[in-house]
């Protein structure tokens, strides 16, 4: 077979694979008392980072889809002294900052976001190479939630379906 036939039948072969819908999947995790729909099975990474505010403890939830882009909830665990003295607009602000701030690029939009009782934010990143950076942050008592939807470029429909899973578990229920 001729390279060309072959990249013509390894491209036929790949076409239906990429072209089929991911399957979403629910997610709950006890730990972090939320549930949530990914595409596919997320990995999960453990994190402690020190501030000026006390060491913070993380959980990262990340899954992907075929066509690159990538849903993420974190929580982070402040200490409860440390986060009493912080108000949720400053910490929200640092949050959001830090992310533009990484992304190398700008912020697109900024609105504010509720889930029952818990208020936060819904921010729009756009980073330096392309990449489309939705982000909601929810603070519920000491600790914050960030859901971002990642992609170049974004499939609103994918993103709505990833933020409108999310609910809240436990005793932080809103």
């Amino acid at each position: 077979m001729t390279r060309t036939g072959s990249f013509l039948v390894l491209l036929l072969v790949a076409l239906p694979l990429h072209a089929q819908p991911v399957k979403w999947q629910p997610y709950e995790s006890p730990a972090g008392k939320f549930r949530a729909a990914f595409p596919g099975a997320p990995t999960v990474r453990h994190g402690r980072r020190g501030t000026e505010i006390g060491d913070v403890v993380t959980a990262r939830y990340s899954a992907g889809d075929r066509a690159g882009a990538t849903y993420d909830i974190t929580f982070s665990d402040y200490p409860r002294e440390g986060i009493a003295r912080l108000s949720a607009a400053k910490l929200m602000d640092a949050v959001r900052d830090g992310l533009v701030y990484l992304a190398k690029g700008k912020l697109v939009s900024e609105k504010p976001y509720t889930l029952g009782r818990f208020a936060g934010r819904e921010q729009e990143i756009e980073g330096a190479d392309g990449m489309r950076y939705r982000v909601r942050l929810l603070l519920v008592e000491n600790r914050l939630y960030q859901l971002t939807a990642m992609a170049r470029p974004p499939d609103k429909a994918e993103e709505q379906k990833f933020f409108g899973s999310f609910r809240l578990t436990g005793a932080t229920r809103p």
